[in-house]
């Protein structure tokens, strides 16, 4: 096998490994929509929903292998995010 060849191998490695991932999660959540867990569908998509974020950030954004502020810029993203969130939340849940 060519040097060429190696490389282009240990290129898609990565992004194939991540996209079957991705797939397997996406069916595990597809699965667990016919499962009647109550209350205990929504914290286990939402566990699914966090792990898939993991992937996509980690492994397609390439943040471990990433300079600093490329991560620092990634959490900064992620924390405003999740205070948008939360502050949409609160003035939803706060109306009658």
């Amino acid at each position: 096998m060519s040097e060429l060849s190696r490389h282009q191998e240990d290129l898609w490695r990565g992004p194939a490994l991540a996209w079957g991932v991705l797939i397997l999660l996406f069916l595990l959540n597809l699965g667990s929509a016919y499962v009647p867990l109550g209350a205990g569908n929504v914290a286990l998509n939402l566990v699914i929903a966090a792990v898939m974020t993991i992937v996509l950030a980690v492994f397609l954004m390439d943040l471990q292998n990433s300079r600093i502020l490329i991560r620092v810029v990634a959490i900064t993203g992620l924390f405003w995010t999740i205070f948008m969130f939360a502050l949409t939340f609160s003035d939803y849940l706060s109306r009658s």
